[in-house]
């Protein structure tokens, strides 16, 4: 039965690191969709509006990395109650925070 603990608490933690390569990979794109809007419309090959440009552009890639700091805050959090969880007592039930 410890065994089992110990391993549902490892996946656990696995999952919350796949979660964050995900939600970073997603960040990363939004700041990327940003970055070239802006760049084509600079460069003079986008039909987009000056105005869509300087609003979607760097709405775009504000959206990209505030989504990047909201990833790395919720797994330094899924993370810490994991090691919560690992390091609790035996007797002593631990809520999953979710």
């Amino acid at each position: 039965m410890d065994e089992k603990e110990k391993n549902k608490g490892s996946g656990a933690s696995g999952r919350a690191v796949n979660f964050f390569a995900l939600r970073l990979a997603v960040a990363a794109y939004l700041v990327y969709l940003g970055f070239d809007l802006f760049r084509s419309y600079l460069a003079g090959a986008s039909t987009l509006s000056p105005t869509m440009a300087w609003l979607c552009g760097p709405g775009f890639m504000a959206a990209g990395i505030a989504f990047g700091i909201f990833s790395f805050l919720r797994y330094r959090r899924e993370s810490a109650a994991a090691q919560e969880r690992k390091n609790a007592p035996d007797g002593e039930e631990k809520p999953d925070g979710e």
